[in-house]
């Protein structure tokens, strides 16, 4: 971890009867900002009727130039982004002027887990009502300086997602430095570890061999997160640093909550006018869905909670954020465009930036339609998109670009009267589905099952991946190119049997599926994320380990296509077996086997198939992953590799999960 200070800036605001908002103090300089602008921030709304409210607002949002290329970036000479955490706090009392002292404790820092600066806040802002003085903003800002991250481990992208997907707490737990506790008590039995065995995951006696693992994790710690503390006060503050958060996720926002507040019990149709970015093809499109394509195609979003505190208006807005990046996992250029809290002060500037995402309480901005694209209502739970909203042009566009935006315009059109062709061929082709529709029936299905916030974030993850996998092969089919998609090697892949690019069924549904999202695509081609995702890739392709093999492709065909032929079968597994050797590689590999898709099982089916070469490579690849740290923990590796010193291949039945018997003679594996 880098030796950059935590907080750059301790702010102190309060309410004056005669002066109104004002900024009392900037340690240990001026931030550069206005100070009016900063204390309205820091006192928003309503803040004087609730004893406390916890907000968040940017600072240095960039105001990207659309039209110039070079500077759509943020460079090393701006300003850096700044995430600040505001504590309100509001004290009654019948001396005081109007009755009460309300005053804002605000901490500016360049982490995206400024929640975890919640306790010292706290208590920094109990202090400091108790002796109002800068002297309280110094101590707060040397104590959370001396946090000590040193020896938190650096994750690679890889390394972050696998981390993130696994339940396994001791995940990693040879990247983190253990210090040696002080003993407590001499009489306690001596431990001593096999360094060789610890940095497996097994944690079962292995009956086959009669070798005894590791049965506990060193510490018995979760490492999700990074435990350390802050020293305030004489007071030790625990601290757990998050380290699977991603690059456009902020603060402890719930998605789930995002979801259920805007996905009414009975949608009968959408009062909304028909746009192109932003209707699903589908009979109906869902309310998340008009926010996701929104964000997608980088539409203005307000975020309306009259009423409500400023802190839950802004928690919205960043799990808005969240939703389009594919939770930082995917796309990303939303965080820098947010205002997760503002007000009339900063409108102007607010207007000057394309695809902002903010969060007001001021009702205000519901009457100004012309200032925003969609405006989500926190009160109703209703999704409103502007009468005043503009389809952007596309530019210049080849004559096949017609014919994918015609289909996509007609379907739409008989949707809306419910009516016509369109209509007719829907409701006599039950074999079409809508993707979106589905997927919504999913995630609300699990979140009425009590699925985790993990899991419905896994979710989007994989929308938004699948969103931009094909948004290359619609460029690919449009315009013969595209920066999006992996490119193909001759010597990985010599027979052109691996191939590049997303998976279908038939070239029927590859079709469908291009004509009903071509406007979303020419919507995102537009963005700032899809700028940013053209540069991502390619850097992304460069330092991988596997830069010529689609994984995902590879894994999919697996799992989608029926009667895949055994030569390209056998090429599948080849590649995999001699692609994915070192230790990055293999992470890099996990990385796209989440536990939420089956993890290993999909490559296990090869252990059934009938080509005893194609078995052979199947076990062989299973056993290297086995001899692998990250792997290891796999539920299904220890069946799968259970081959020595017996003629039998223990196996798993994923349909019910019950272990079961494949009898297949060892000479033929």
């Amino acid at each position: 971890m880098d030796t950059l200070e935590h907080v750059q800036y301790i702010l102190l605001a309060e309410f004056d009867i005669d002066k109104g908002a004002s900024l009392t103090y900037q340690y240990p300089k001026e931030t550069g900002t206005d100070e009016h602008v900063l204390s309205e921030l820091m006192l928003p709304d309503g803040a004087h009727l609730r004893s406390e409210d916890w907000t968040i607002f940017c600072l240095n949002q960039m105001i990207p130039d659309m039209n110039n290329q070079e500077q759509v970036e943020r460079s090393d000479q701006d300003k850096p982004l700044l995430y600040v955490l505001n504590l309100v706090r509001t004290i009654h009392d019948a001396s005081a002027r109007r009755g009460a002292h309300v005053k804002a404790m605000a901490i500016c820092t360049q982490h995206r887990f400024l929640h975890i600066y919640k306790p010292a806040l706290l208590l920094a802002m109990e202090k400091y009502f108790q002796n109002p003085s800068k002297d309280v903003l110094v101590s707060l800002f040397e104590a959370v300086n001396t946090m000590d991250l040193s020896k938190m481990p650096v994750l690679s992208w890889h390394e972050r997602q696998v981390l993130r997907a696994t339940d396994d707490k001791s995940m990693f737990e040879e990247m983190f430095q253990i210090e040696p506790e002080s003993p407590a008590d001499d009489t306690a039995p001596e431990q001593t570890f096999d360094q060789k065995n610890f940095l497996r995951r097994g944690t079962v006696i292995d009956l086959t061999s009669g070798q005894q693992k590791l049965l506990t994790s060193l510490g018995g710690k979760d490492r999700h997160f990074y435990e350390t503390k802050i020293m305030y006060d004489g007071i030790k503050l625990p601290i757990r640093v998050p380290l699977t958060m991603n690059n456009e996720e902020v603060g402890d926002f719930s998605l789930i909550k995002l979801i259920s507040t805007f996905s009414p019990q009975h949608q009968s149709g959408s009062p909304n006018p028909h746009h192109p970015h932003l209707d699903s093809p589908g009979p109906l499109t869902h309310p998340i869905m008009i926010l996701l394509n929104g964000l997608l195609t980088q539409k203005r979003i307000v975020f309306l909670g009259y009423g409500h505190p400023s802190g839950e208006v802004a928690n919205y807005v960043l799990a808005a954020c969240a939703l389009g990046s594919g939770c930082g996992t995917v796309l990303r250029g939303f965080t820098e465009r947010a205002f997760p809290y503002t007000n009339l002060t900063t409108v102007d500037d607010l207007l000057k930036c394309p695809g902002f995402i903010a969060g007001v309480t001021n009702p205000t901005y519901e009457e100004h339609t012309a200032w925003w694209d969609i405006l989500c209502n926190i009160d109703t739970g209703k999704i409103t998109v502007s009468k005043d909203i503009q389809v952007n042009s596309t530019g210049n566009r080849k004559t096949s670009l017609a014919y994918f935006e015609d289909g996509f315009a007609a379907r739409s059109i008989s949707r809306a009267t419910g009516s016509g062709t369109g209509s007719t061929t829907r409701s006599e082709d039950k074999s079409i589905k809508d993707y979106d529709t589905e997927f919504m029936s999913e995630v609300l299905g699990a979140i009425q099952s009590h699925y985790g916030e993990t899991a419905i974030r896994a979710k989007f993850q994989d929308y938004v991946y699948r969103f931009v996998r094909l948004a290359s092969l619609y460029e690919e089919n449009v315009y013969q190119e595209t920066k999006l998609a992996w490119r193909h090697d001759n010597e990985t892949d010599p027979s052109g049997l691996l191939g590049t690019g997303y998976v279908f069924a038939d070239e029927a549904s590859k079709q469908r599926e291009l004509v009903a999202n071509a406007g979303r695509f020419e919507g995102w081609r537009q963005s700032l994320s899809y700028k940013y995702f053209q540069k991502d890739f390619a850097q992304r392709q460069l330092q991988s380990s596997l830069q010529y093999l689609d994984v995902f492709r590879q894994v999919s065909k697996l799992k989608l296509l029926r009667n895949l032929p055994e030569k390209e079968v056998l090429v599948i597994y080849e590649a995999l077996l001699n692609n994915v050797v070192t230790e990055r590689q293999i992470i890099e590999f996990l990385s796209y086997l989440p536990q939420h898709h089956g993890g290993l099982s999909p490559l296990a089916v090869g252990l059934f198939h009938s080509s005893n070469i194609v078995r052979q490579y199947t076990v062989e690849l299973f056993q290297r992953l086995n001899r692998n740290p990250v792997s290891a923990g796999s539920p299904i590796l220890p069946a799968c590799c259970s081959l020595t010193n017996t003629h039998t291949l223990f196996l798993i039945d994923w349909s019910s999960f019950c272990p079961r018997l494949v009898k297949i003679p060892q000479n033929d594996v």
